[in-house]
């Protein structure tokens, strides 16, 4: 065997050895792409549970406005329009309490301030 064709015989070994790490390589991504997607999906559905159980939640104490924008955090990949409408809603609530007179009916405050509680576990679930 001459020279040429032992440097020939390496370099096809080597061809060889480098088209198979290629495939193990894109094999390995592949698995850590459908990994990926798997934690996704399992991410997603424990955000539709959370939002579902909040929304079961405040369907007794909350407007129907403000539980349809939580039953929106679905479809939402992040959470800052909730942390607004908790904010928005804890600004209400301390107005409305400065302003409550003797004698003043405070259900609806009270309703408010679970309200917020319930967002603020939904919140706290996404972190």
């Amino acid at each position: 065997m001459t020279e040429e064709e032992s440097g020939l015989d390496e370099l096809m070994r080597l061809s060889r050895q480098f088209t198979r790490q290629q495939e193990d390589n894109n094999r390995a991504e592949r698995q850590r792409e459908a990994q990926g997607k798997k934690v996704k999906g399992v991410l997603q559905g424990l955000k539709d549970l959370n939002v579902s159980m909040a929304v079961s939640q405040l369907t007794s104490v909350a407007a129907p406005e403000t539980i349809r924008r939580v039953d929106a955090l679905r479809t939402k990949e992040n959470t800052e329009d909730l942390r607004k409408l908790i904010s928005t809603m804890a600004d209400d609530l301390e107005r409305q309490l400065g302003a409550l007179k003797a004698g003043q009916d405070t259900a609806p405050l009270v309703n408010t301030m679970r309200t917020i509680n319930i967002l603020l576990d939904l919140y706290f679930s996404f972190h």
